[in-house]
């Protein structure tokens, strides 16, 4: 009894210890993009120009800006702010990750230093993208003119690559399905340790849970393109790479939706069957898979869905499937067969939305 008591306080030090760390961590990334931002800003609109005397590009403005003392500023902001939080009120880490004081909750966002941080990093995040993305609206609104044969040309779509697109788009169908099936029992299996409320009990529960986010996070960051060329240049060119670029991906985004799912469900049959005696297994097989499976099926539907429209971008790469001719008739200008392509692409999305709205209906 006393060994399970020495272990409740070392996993509560371990929670009270994790949960401060991770507020200083976003506090500190919060406030150092913030420097970042102001500082890039003013760089913008100081008028500075390059060697050549022109006014320096964002990717130029970029390059200069000073991270290093961005990330130091911010890490001293967010330590003096969580140090002094009874006086100036809760920074926005500390209130994401271990709640609002009970004084500060009533007041509104503009009487608090986190509500008035907030909208001022919003504005910033705001103003920041226009200039580093350079839109210019008054090209887009006034430069129609030149996209006026691309959209002639999908309006007149081309039969003569209609056979050929209808082969490989029956390869994109499967290569989404493969992908996907592939990924159901891992993700399933890995969506376990995932959950939060599956994990609480124990240090190495934690651990585990920790450790199995942070992995499917940074599979599930990268994208299925980038995926398709790693495995292009492991297996070659062809719908093989694309089936694994689809099936990595799709093991991380369902890992996630799983857990999510089970994070969500009903307590009450795991502590009643738990309370039999039951192993952890027991508990797992007959209190909560019972209310996981109607919405994993949903889920793994919906990522069939995804997998599909995904399947068309890792051809252009080389994965297979209709982008494959889709990508050289663009480089081309073949509007007419783009047209034919997309149409078919556009059809059996469209499809595939209805028939799996249906099954969703019926198993959810």
């Amino acid at each position: 009894m006393g060994w399970k008591d020495d272990e409740k306080v070392r996993a509560a030090v371990w929670e009270k210890s994790l949960a401060r760390l991770q507020a200083t961590a976003l506090d500190a990334v919060l406030l150092g993009v913030t420097l970042l931002m102001v500082e890039f800003l003013v760089q913008a609109f100081s008028g500075r120009r390059g060697p050549t005397g022109l006014l320096l590009s964002a990717e130029q403005i970029l390059d200069l800006l000073h991270y290093a003392w961005a990330a130091v500023g911010g890490l001293v902001l967010a330590l003096l702010w969580n140090l002094f939080y009874r006086q100036v009120g809760s920074s926005l880490g500390r209130a994401w990750v271990r709640g609002v004081p009970e004084w500060e909750a009533p007041l509104e966002w503009t009487q608090t230093l986190r509500g008035w941080f907030t909208a001022v990093f919003i504005e910033l995040t705001f103003f920041s993208g226009w200039l580093i993305t350079e839109l210019d609206l008054f090209t887009f609104l006034t430069k129609f003119g030149k996209a006026a044969d691309i959209v002639r040309g999908l309006m007149h779509p081309s039969g003569a690559v209609l056979h050929e697109g209808l082969i490989l788009l029956v390869q994109t169908i499967f290569l989404a399905f493969m992908a996907t099936a592939f990924a159901i029992p891992i993700a399933f299996v890995l969506a376990f340790p995932s959950a939060r409320n599956l994990t609480r009990n124990t240090l190495t529960a934690r651990i585990a849970y920790t450790v199995a986010r942070t992995f499917m996070n940074f599979v599930r960051a990268v994208e299925p393109l980038v995926w398709a060329l790693i495995f292009i240049s492991w297996v070659g060119i062809g719908p093989f790479a694309g089936v694994l670029a689809l099936w990595v991906h799709s093991v991380a985004a369902l890992t996630k939706l799983y857990s999510e799912q089970i994070e969500s469900i009903d307590t009450g049959p795991m502590e009643a069957i738990a309370a039999t005696g039951a192993s952890a297994l027991q508990v797992l097989r007959y209190g909560v898979v019972p209310q996981v499976i109607p919405p994993f099926l949903s889920f793994t539907i919906y990522r069939w869905d995804i997998n599909v429209r995904m399947s068309t971008i890792i051809g252009f790469v080389g994965g297979g499937g209709i982008g494959y001719i889709l990508k050289p008739r663009v480089d081309l200008g073949e509007w007419g067969e783009v047209g034919t392509l997309v149409l078919l692409i556009a059809g059996t999305v469209w499809l595939m939305d209805v028939i799996s709205a249906k099954i969703r209906e019926r198993i959810v």
